[in-house]
């Protein structure tokens, strides 16, 4: 076990470059003029009523309208999402939620892991449909674009009666931005931003709309070297290499009302990801390239009337890599296609409110000559009742699924209940399940076709807290959760990695979310502080001596904090953020660990309106304390870094 501090600031632990430097420094003029106008007499006034600028659009997916009662549900903002549209969801999330994402250097793999759950057993949905690699069961959270985004949902914890196996730790609710129906609109947005380590992007986002047809259409593309520096465990400066990242992305999105209640859209989403893959610090050097791409497409139909509403979709996804390594003459290529419908009817009327729908999804993977595939059909259904005064929420869920051969119940429930207008409380509880990937099952080398099921049940359960005065909010959340997995899958090996049942992992942990603010007619203040502690140990293994009794599963750390420190006034806005990450161990027995991190960001932001057209633009500094730090094994960070964007709104 560690038996050094719990973390310590590293400052200016290897050289600054000079212009990230300068850049940096930029960011504390608008910070200095913050101060100087507020510490300044203000004369009395008359209180009047202050606009709030973060606006939450309420979720268009069905299941969280009205059928995720206890469930711990966080939705991130449209202020703070436009603030990362030149940035990937990693980042975003990374920043703005106390969840861990694990990443493999700065344009390297980025995987979510949410209270102990593995990346596996995490889920990311895109307007309805499950968008993570269907070979992997992994979604890259590092080649998602926050600009296709138009909201963003964290739904914490197991809900697969909902959301079908596999989402164990919960899932990422991700839906384009709604339909708008207006007499002959048409809007223009270009953006661009560079930064640190040759970092180039750009983006153009378009759409028309009438009465009855909405048109839109989004391209983003992207460059950088991310040739940093970083200091190797001999004290050595060096530079990192073979680590270009090129990528692009464009989406399409038409809805189309025929009449009255129906409305039909369909979109299309394709993206290109190229990155060279950088040394490790054991390597001399690397050779290696790949190349991800990936076409996903959905069309959907919803018809309201009455107390009734009915919809059905369907989707055709398609990934495909090419890894090479011309160090060993390696050149791999493959893919997997993910075809799903769904068909749903939902019914509320006076505090009753119904959800029943049918989902199939059906995998295929090209594996040399052979053609591995998996097919999941289940129905699903859902209640939920409103009761003493609305004030008591009750909901209950069940799916049955069958996945090939295997058929599973799927149980869930949970409860909210507001003691006060400012006090609520919840609790939740499902039955989790997850089959093996296909990339589990047949990769080659090391798949394991004998592996089971993870199967168990998870239970959460929280408060949350709003008070209210003349200038002030507070709004505060707590949680803790326990989940008990029977026959974990882990990936282990030397030279052939193979995945092997662990046996049984307990996680349980607690969360808290706090955001304070104030404010007047002249600016705005707020604190904001998140935590997360997580036990995820191994409770039981079939591997007999192998030291992971009671032991913490690799790559979760059990501390993760967040702290910020905002001000807006006028068209300006400044941001610190604070955040601290654990020890992660990287052995299941924990004689390795990489050290805990502190890192410091800072966002300054400014908008003006002139008629009918909005000029943005923002300055970020990130590792402002310069610190040395791995997120995952032999992976180095860079130092203190900057990117700057803008952000035109032409019509």
């Amino acid at each position: 076990m560690p038996r050094k501090t719990a973390g310590a600031f590293y400052v200016f632990s290897y050289p600054i470059m000079p212009s990230a430097l300068r850049i940096c420094s930029l960011l504390l003029v608008p910070l200095w003029l913050f101060v100087t106008a507020t510490g300044q007499q203000m004369p009395d006034t008359v209180l009047h009523e202050v606009h709030i600028r973060d606006v939450r659009t309420p979720s268009p997916d069905i299941r969280l309208s009205g059928f995720s009662a206890g469930q711990q549900v966080q939705q991130i903002d449209s202020t703070t999402l436009s603030r990362y549209s030149q940035q990937s969801l990693a980042t975003l999330l990374t920043q703005q939620l106390p969840v861990f994402v694990r990443s493999y250097s700065f344009n390297g793999l980025a995987t979510l892991g949410l209270r102990g759950a593995s990346a596996a057993q995490s889920q990311v949905l895109w307007n309805g449909i499950p968008i993570s690699n269907a070979a992997t069961g992994v979604a890259d959270l590092s080649a998602l674009p926050a600009l296709m985004a138009g909201n963003v949902t964290m739904v914490y914890g197991g809900s697969a009666a909902l959301y079908g196996s596999g989402n164990v730790g919960g899932a990422i609710v991700m839906n384009t931005a709604i339909a708008r129906f207006d007499t002959n609109t048409s809007t223009l947005s270009v953006s661009s931003g560079m930064g640190s380590f040759a970092q180039y992007s750009g983006a153009i986002r378009a759409t028309h709309s009438t009465r009855k047809l909405y048109l839109a259409a989004t391209a983003q593309a992207q460059t950088a070297q991310n040739n940093y520096h970083y200091t190797a465990d001999d004290g050595t400066t060096n530079t990192l290499g073979n680590s270009r990242l090129r990528n692009a992305s464009g989406m399409v999105h038409a809805a189309y009302k025929p009449r009255t209640g129906h409305k039909i859209e369909t979109m299309l989403w394709w993206q290109q990801y190229n990155r060279q893959i950088p040394p490790a610090l054991f390597e001399p050097y690397s050779a290696k390239y790949q190349q991800d791409g990936a076409l996903r497409s959905v069309a959907s139909w919803t018809y309201a009337k009455g107390h009734s509403t009915w919809y059905a979709r369907t989707s055709l996804t398609h990934d495909a890599y090419r890894y090479t390594d011309t160090t060993i003459g390696l050149h791999t290529t493959g893919g997997v296609y993910q075809y799903y419908q769904e068909a749903g009817w939902r019914y509320q009327q006076g505090r009753m409110r119904y959800l029943l729908f049918a989902p199939i999804q059906y995998s295929w993977l090209a594996n040399g000559h052979d053609t591995q595939q998996q097919r999941r059909i289940a129905l699903a259904g859902a209640i939920t009742r409103n009761m003493v005064g609305n004030r008591l929420v009750a909901s209950a869920q069940l799916r049955a699924e069958q996945v090939n051969t295997t058929f599973v119940w799927l149980p869930g429930a949970g409860i909210s209940y507001s003691i006060w207008p400012w006090l609520q409380l919840r609790a939740n509880a499902q039955r989790t399940y997850r089959v093996p990937t296909l990339n589990e099952l047949y990769y080659f080398p090391g798949g394991n076709p004998r592996l089971r099921p993870e199967h168990g049940w998870t239970q959460d359960a929280g408060y949350s807290l709003q008070l209210q005065g003349i200038h002030w909010h507070l709004q505060h959340e707590g949680a803790i959760f326990n989940r008990q997995m029977k026959d974990w899958i882990m990936w282990l090996g030397g030279a052939v990695w193979t995945p092997h049942n662990i046996a049984a992992v307990h996680s349980r942990g607690t969360e808290t979310n706090t955001r304070l603010t104030y404010s007047t007619t002249k600016y705005a203040l707020h604190v904001t502080a998140a935590t997360s502690y997580i036990l995820a140990t191994t409770t039981s293994s079939y591997i007999t001596q192998d030291g992971s009794i009671g032991r913490q599963i690799p790559y979760t750390p059990r501390y993760n904090m967040r702290a910020g420190l905002g001000a807006t006034m006028g068209a300006w806005g400044i941001d610190y953020f604070h955040l601290y990450t654990g020890y992660r161990f990287t052995t299941t027995d924990e004689s390795a660990w990489l050290e805990p991190y502190y890192t410091g960001n800072v966002m300054v932001t400014w908008t003006h309106r002139l008629r009918q057209r909005t000029l943005s633009a923002n300055l970020q500094c990130n590792n402002v304390w310069n610190a040395h730090y791995a997120i995952a094994g032999f992976r180095p960070m860079p130092g203190i870094n900057w990117l700057a964007g803008i952000r035109i709104d032409i019509l």
